[in-house]
């Protein structure tokens, strides 16, 4: 492949693919352009119009589109819609220039899964271009929410940090409504929050366990009675047994949100800390593509499996759908790349420089991908039934009577599951057999309470409703956290902020409720997806949001507020100069680009001889290295000279 150029995203799987195919492999970084602030030539076709991210961006790209002059490429961004929207803009500039440009798809960064993308791929000009109008639909209609609703609210609420989104916004209402739900069952009669159980502590055989009433009492008073009616009783027989088998089979391949819940919950991981870990996991070639809606696995993978487990006596082959939400069957689940033991694990772990945080996510993925093609785990369930004065008692006690898929990684269980099996206490009763009677109590149950919602089971929420994708489950909560509209507490919960409570209530009262619905940001979803299978066109999903904004547009709003990034790279610039930010910088977009292009431009001069005469004096006198750039820039030398006036100052002190 001497005469071959591979273009992906991510420059750190450049060494990887250029050692498995022999190309020049080169990296857009993720994407290079994005729409302009002034976006759109018309409000009649809605055509976007782009710009290169930066002069570096502009530099380094056309420096690849020169390679391509007469090569044959082949564009491999990634697997998703976002991933063809990059490689189509690569695709519009060489297109004319190159011998050939086709599109493969890299599924998993191993020799096999190089190789297979390389096989398949097809030219550029058959691919799914509709895909791209499907990624610009997404991107256009999203930021016209934002540049429309944004300032709107950012005013009626006279916070600047106000944003309002198609996906970041129902996620809050979601928040939010739960929120007031627990706010009015806060407000209930006890009587209708709260039911009550008598619960006994028991011996038999010298262990303790808890039976507990199978009537449920909603009058406290009247429970009390009761217990003071038993506890005459000191004794009691187990008159019944009921005896039953329970089946658990092992969780399907993971999905994105799968993924993250389970780290979620077993590390406390973030969506977005998840993502970055296998992110790193899919570059270093240990795991499949990380950004999936599908539970399937291919057959090469089934295979792989049953060559190195089938002896296994926990072994079974599974073959899992793609889900019910999943948009892609050709996708395969987040999976280990090769099948291996756990023996090899550490090898791999070295091999490949793992951090802590790296080994835990791939372990997490190793397991389900192994425990998925294993058997059920049987239990056998006992529940003991005692008539104590005409009223049923009952215990429960279960054992695993086959491991199945538990017994695979029985040291690396979670802690979960092993407090459940050492709860199984090793008792046992026949019928009409005595139990001694310890202790009556009262317990408390709460009816229907509504929790707060954790970042694992909300992602699944969303999932569930239809509101985003695979690549935006991991930006919500950290969009709404940087809004300052939502916080969690000590237990991991989210909580709406007052912000949060005002933003949603103000677009009620201003008739932009819409936006806060999730059934139609799922419907949008739809639409995507349709504009992808060249079933609806772009218009189809750019006019409805327009004109549920009252086709408002943008350059009418003059006044609309810096993004947070801006504001924070503004701080950054004034703070290494000693600059004071005007008011006026905080609240108007342009005031605020002005000043930064200002500022960098100062940022860029260089310094002055007698600068750059003290800083080589200095570096002299103190055998120090001078900054490569300190004679173009006056910030790296100023920064230099500052560093030896400090030590300077440190060691007088000494």
């Amino acid at each position: 492949m001497q005469n071959t150029i591979i273009i992906i995203e991510s420059p750190n799987k450049i060494e990887k693919i250029k050692k498995i195919t022999g190309a020049e492999v080169y990296a857009t970084k993720g994407h290079f352009k994005r729409l302009k602030k002034d976006f759109l030539e018309d409000y009649k076709n809605y055509n976007p119009i782009f710009e290169y991210k930066d002069e570096n961006t502009k530099k380094s790209m056309n420096y690849i589109f020169s390679k391509c002059k007469g090569k044959e490429v082949i564009i491999a961004t990634d697997p998703d819609r976002e991933g063809y929207g990059i490689g189509y803009m690569v695709y519009e500039v060489i297109k004319n220039v190159a011998n050939s440009v086709k599109r493969a798809e890299f599924f998993e960064i191993t020799e096999n899964g190089i190789t297979k993308g390389l096989q398949n791929a097809i030219p550029f000009s058959q691919s799914n271009l509709k895909m791209y109008d499907s990624f610009k639909a997404r991107l256009v209609g999203d930021k016209m929410i934002g540049f429309i609703l944004s300032p709107k609210y950012a005013q009626i609420l006279k916070d600047k940090k106000t944003g309002v989104g198609r996906v970041q916004t129902p996620a809050l209402n979601f928040i939010v409504k739960r929120e007031l739900e627990i706010q009015q069952y806060n407000t209930l009669p006890l009587n209708q929050k709260i039911d009550y159980k008598i619960s006994i502590k028991s011996l038999k055989d010298n262990i303790e366990f808890i039976i507990k009433s199978e009537n449920i009492y909603n009058n406290k008073e009247e429970t009390l009675k009761i217990i003071e009616n038993l506890k005459s009783l000191n004794t009691a027989m187990c008159y019944e047994i009921k005896l039953k088998d329970s089946k658990q089979s092992p969780k399907a391949p993971f999905r994105t949100s799968q993924l993250q819940e389970e780290a979620n919950k077993s590390y406390k991981f973030t969506s977005e800390s998840t993502m970055q870990y296998a992110q790193k996991l899919f570059e270093k070639g240990l795991i499949t593509y990380h950004r999936t809606d599908s539970n399937s696995l291919s057959d090469e993978f089934l295979e792989e499996v049953k060559n190195k487990f089938s002896q296994e006596e926990w072994y079974q082959m599974r073959e899992y759908k793609a889900g019910k939400q999943s948009q892609a069957e050709a996708h395969e689940a987040i999976r280990i790349t090769h099948a291996h033991t756990s023996g090899e694990m550490q090898a791999i772990i070295n091999e490949n420089n793992l951090s802590n945080e790296e080994v835990k996510l791939y372990k997490l993925i190793y397991q389900n991908s192994i425990a998925s093609q294993a058997k059920d785990c049987i239990k056998e369930i006992k529940d003991y039934i005692f008539n104590i004065k005409g009223m049923l008692f009952k215990f429960t006690n279960s054992k695993i009577i086959y491991k199945g898929f538990k017994g695979i990684f029985e040291d690396d269980i979670n802690t979960e599951e092993k407090r459940e099996d050492e709860n199984s206490l090793k008792i046992d009763f026949n019928q009409n057999d005595n139990i001694n009677l310890l202790d009556y109590s009262l317990v408390e149950i709460k009816k229907n309470q509504p929790k707060r919602y954790k970042e694992s089971n909300f992602i699944s929420l969303l999932e569930k409703e239809g509101i985003g994708r695979p690549s935006t489950y991991a930006s919500f909560l950290k969009t709404l956290l940087e809004k300052e509209c939502v916080a969690l507490d000590t237990k991991g919960e989210i909580a709406p902020t007052q912000k949060g409570f005002n933003l949603i209530e103000a677009l009620m009262q201003n008739n932009d409720e819409w936006i806060t619905t999730s059934e139609f940001t799922k419907q949008m979803e739809l639409v995507l997806d349709k504009i992808a299978l060249n079933e609806l066109h772009y218009l189809n999903f750019i006019q409805p949001i327009h004109e549920k904004m009252n086709f408002l547009e943008i350059e009418s709003n003059v006044n609309m507020p810096p993004s947070p990034k801006q504001i924070k790279f503004l701080e950054d610039l004034a703070k290494e100069q000693g600059v004071e930010i005007p008011k006026v910088a905080y609240e108007n977009y342009k005031e605020c680009k002005t000043l930064i292009e200002k500022l960098s431009k100062s940022n860029k001069k260089p310094p002055s001889e007698k600068q750059i005469k003290l800083a080589e004096d200095l570096a002299k006198k103190h055998n120090l290295n001078l900054p490569k750039d300190y004679k173009e820039y006056w910030k790296s030398c100023s920064d230099f000279l500052d560093k030896v006036f400090n030590e300077a100052k440190s060691n007088t002190h000494k």
